[in-house]
């Protein structure tokens, strides 16, 4: 009579299998992090691409000027600088732009867990009560461009730790850390060209060409080459409205 053999695996084969189970999932699981994120980043980039053809098209109906300052009871521009990205960008709302959406970045501790209600005031308000709330927005805006301003200068960022710095920091549960410090999302004055460009790990701001004398590259939001043909004082950053 023949004994029957046991198709059970042992003891030792088992572990053997979940060894190389676990070594593969340790290859594997950082690489599909890293995909991940780059359809993210190229999801987000596409969006600020949106945002700045529509500043674009608001400029051509506005004497070549982009939304920078707050506006009146009758709608109108003051001369008072917005003081968050958010004011100004409502002001797309809803002649350039329909959604909220394309101003959320998922992750980001400048919006909330959950994505845009797209409630919008009934009539445009800067600051706004319901278009583009706190929570709601990502990106930070570089105030008093216009379509004539060198194509090459930074007009909309990932919001920055430090908006007056224009700083990023490592720490993704921060502020300012949506990309970990590693890359930003920057799209020029053009409204055509964008990328998502290396954040320099010492200073944490994006390093590159910015008109600077001698020609050295730093901090491409810098304000001290207006005279060159870049970013001059008026031009400062607004950080978007946080996340209560």
């Amino acid at each position: 009579m023949k004994k029957r053999m046991s198709a059970a695996f042992t003891l030792i084969e088992l572990l053997v299998v979940i060894t190389i189970i676990a070594i593969l999932a340790s290859i594997a699981l950082p690489a599909f992090t890293s995909v991940q994120q780059k359809g993210k980043q190229t999801k987000a980039l596409s969006n600020a691409k949106q945002i700045a053809i529509a500043l674009r098209l608001y400029a051509s109906d506005h004497d070549g000027t982009y939304p920078s300052t707050t506006l009146d009871a009758t709608g109108n521009p003051t001369t008072t600088d917005v003081s968050t990205s958010n004011a100004a960008f409502c002001q797309l709302f809803p002649t350039y732009i329909k959604s909220e959406a394309i101003f959320y970045v998922g992750g980001s501790k400048f919006c909330n867990p959950g994505p845009p209600d797209e409630q919008q005031d009934a009539t445009t308000t800067s600051p706004p009560t319901l278009t583009l709330a706190a929570g709601e927005n990502e990106w930070a805006y570089v105030l008093h461009l216009n379509d004539t301003f060198n194509p090459s200068v930074p007009m909309i960022a990932d919001g920055f730790a430090s908006a007056s710095a224009h700083t990023y920091v490592k720490d993704s549960s921060a502020i300012g850390g949506v990309w970990k410090g590693q890359t930003a999302i920057v799209v020029r004055a053009d409204g055509s060209s964008g990328a998502a460009l290396k954040v320099d790990g010492a200073s944490l701001t994006v390093i590159g060409p910015n008109a600077a004398s001698g020609g050295a590259p730093g901090d491409i939001f810098t304000t001290a080459n207006g005279a060159n043909g870049w970013l001059g004082v008026t031009n400062i950053v607004v950080n978007p409205n946080p996340a209560p």
